[in-house]
């Protein structure tokens, strides 16, 4: 699975390159992430206030909107989701 993290102003956005069930099991982490981050080492996604997923063609995307006066790092959310996915969908 591929994918790519990327800083839009002040949102991180991820792009996957299939809309398949691994892309849907990433997002599902980014929220299972938001809600227990306890368990996450970067904490990072306790700085997320909004995601928007969208599709187009063939990629699907999620926009991670972060909680007023926060940054979100593209490094963290990357850790985030390393920490958070089955060795499997790491690619």
């Amino acid at each position: 699975m591929k994918y790519h993290i990327e800083k839009q102003g002040d949102e991180v956005v991820i792009s996957f390159d299939q809309q398949d069930e691994q892309a849907q099991a990433m997002i599902e982490a980014i929220g299972r992430c938001r809600q227990s981050a306890w368990a996450c080492p970067s904490g990072e996604c306790m700085k997320i206030a909004d995601m928007e997923t969208r599709a187009d063609g063939g990629t699907l995307a999620v926009r991670l909107k972060p909680r007023a006066d926060l940054a979100l790092s593209v490094v963290s959310i990357g850790e985030c989701l390393k920490y958070q996915l089955p060795k499997e969908i790491q690619a």
